[in-house]
């Protein structure tokens, strides 16, 4: 199964759906040391098959997903400074947002399925509708924001399309659930979002693995 890493880190997400079986075509990731921790455990081998990562170090926005067309997952850690509970809380309006380009991948690319994980902030009474906007967004990824459309108009044509029920073109089934690492083996309290989608015409039964 072929899958593509976005906002790879240091590869801690990577390593869990390598563990699961897919092949990364590219793990994608901007910040140098990053890339080079990366790297240096892929030519170690430090894990079996790590040394057939390729690691590509770029800035999402300029990245064309289309030459990597055929994956079955999409998977990321999208940044979590803008919706952390330290820092200065902008969300939607920080120029470190990169939901945008995580949702250019699934509408370019249209995987069979998504891994995408976040903060717990993210689920703050502030960021809420923009919450809301990321799911909707996630679940019918053919309907695009309009040129200088504001994302609360586009919301509002989500929620429309959404609720009118002839649901056409590419759709994703999409759950979320807020999960701690300490719950799951991980010697650390580290709670993150996780929003999982399943194209819809997959046709798989899914559901969160209990602690």
């Amino acid at each position: 199964m072929k899958s593509l890493e976005l906002f790879t880190g240091a590869g801690g997400l990577a390593l869990g759906t390598h563990l699961a079986g897919f092949e990364h075509v590219s793990l994608l990731e901007w910040n140098r040391d990053a890339c080079e921790t990366l790297r240096h455990n892929s030519a170690a081998n430090a894990l079996p098959g790590l040394d057939r990562w390729t690691v590509e170090q770029a800035d999402i926005k300029t990245v064309s997903f289309g030459q990597y067309g055929g994956v079955e997952l999409v998977a990321g850690g999208v940044p979590c400074q803008p919706f952390s509970i330290g820092g200065k809380h902008l969300g939607m309006d920080d120029a470190r947002n990169m939901f945008p380009d995580f949702l250019r991948a699934i509408r370019d690319l249209q995987p069979k399925t998504f891994i995408v994980e976040n903060v717990k902030g993210l689920l703050r009474q502030s960021f809420r509708n923009y919450f809301s906007y990321i799911l909707l967004q996630l679940t019918h990824p053919d309907i695009r924001p309009k040129p200088n459309e504001t994302w609360e108009f586009h919301l509002k044509r989500l929620e429309d399309h959404h609720t009118l029920g002839r649901h056409n073109g590419l759709r994703y089934n999409v759950v979320f659930r807020l999960l701690n690492a300490a719950d799951y083996g991980v010697p650390q309290t580290r709670e993150r979002v996780f929003i999982v989608g399943f194209r819809s015409d997959v046709g798989v039964d899914w559901h969160f693995p209990e602690p």
